[in-house]
């Protein structure tokens, strides 16, 4: 009835009442169907493997500049241009076997020697008249080149070549070789083999000549000598010698007789004999086989048998015999 009251007197003041207001829907949320679940899956994966893809190229772009880099193999090769009067050598020596070896003088043409899997290669060239640049270069085992130049000036006085002049004596050969001004050295070799070299004496009074003393090879063999002097004029020389052995003897007793028998496969050119000092000499007519007979008084002798072929090439034997 209060109620009622209270209604009435609001309506009786006129007032309007507030509308109360009605409680509010829970918005539902639609997850779509599962072809749709499905669909962003997929899309998902995709932009996975799209980022997997581009982590990839990420590493393979720093991978290259890593190797791009890397500092390129070189070997130190050390090269050396020496003058020797108007002759230039340039040497040049790594560690490993080095590709080539050039030079040129001026604009000129180049010239290559080959490396042929050598560690040192060396060219000996002759210097041009006059102011000169000689322009080298080299490429070493990983390609790598190398470029060097040098001056040179050649004022030449001396234009000729020593001369070379070979002797036999025995098993030794004799060389000489002599120049108008002043010789440097010279080299000689066997059968193209290692060359040896022989420097003029600086203390020596006359440098015109240069004199070296080797022995002979046995057999037929090509001896090749090079001559420089002072100004770098070469002059070359190569002859097949022809080396004998030396010849071969025994020696026995017969009764008083002492018998020699000597060979030789050039010919025997003369024996001798010393008993107690005394020497003689046996007659041969240069044959390659030689017996000699020698009588001697009974008891104790020295005695030294010398055989010489007709080359100079000589066998001695010396001993003490009894009879």
């Amino acid at each position: 009835m209060n109620q009622i009251l209270s209604m009435q007197q609001s309506q009786m003041s006129g007032k309007k009442q507030p509308k109360q207001k009605k409680p509010k829907k829970e918005k539902q949320i639609n997850y779509g169907r599962p072809s749709d679940k499905a669909n962003i899956v997929s899309i998902v994966r995709v932009f996975c493997i799209l980022i997997i893809l581009f982590g990839f190229t990420l590493i393979g772009d720093a991978t290259y500049g890593i190797i791009s880099s890397k500092p390129k193999l070189e070997d130190a090769i050390n090269v050396t241009a020496n003058s020797i009067g108007s002759n230039v050598t340039i040497k040049a020596v790594g560690n490993m076997p080095i590709q080539s070896l050039n030079y040129r003088w001026n604009q000129g043409e180049e010239t290559t020697i080959q490396g042929n899997g050598t560690v040192e290669l060396e060219a000996t060239v002759q210097i041009p008249t006059g102011n000169n640049i000689l322009n080298m270069s080299v490429i070493d085992y990983y390609g790598n080149k190398t470029e060097y130049q040098k001056q040179y000036i050649n004022e030449q006085n001396d234009a000729s070549k020593p001369t070379i002049e070979i002797s036999v004596s025995g098993n030794m050969l004799n060389i000489t070789a002599t120049d108008e001004t002043e010789m440097s050295y010279l080299t000689y070799s066997w059968n193209n083999g290692t060359p040896t070299r022989v420097d003029i004496d600086e203390t020596a009074t006359d440098k015109t000549v240069l004199k070296a003393s080797i022995e002979v090879l046995k057999g037929e063999n090509t001896l090749s000598i090079v001559a420089v002097d002072t100004e770098g004029n070469t002059a070359k020389r190569t002859e097949k010698i022809k080396g004998a052995n030396k010849p071969t003897f025994t020696v026995s007793a017969d009764g008083t007789n002492l018998v020699i028998n000597a060979k030789d496969d050039e010919g025997i050119n003369k024996i001798e004999i010393t008993v107690d000092g005394v020497t003689s000499e046996a007659a041969v007519d240069n044959l390659k086989e030689v017996q000699a007979n020698l009588p001697i008084t009974p008891g104790a002798h020295t005695i030294t048998i010398t055989v010489t072929n007709i080359n100079g090439l000589a066998e001695e034997q010396s001993f003490t015999a009894t009879l």
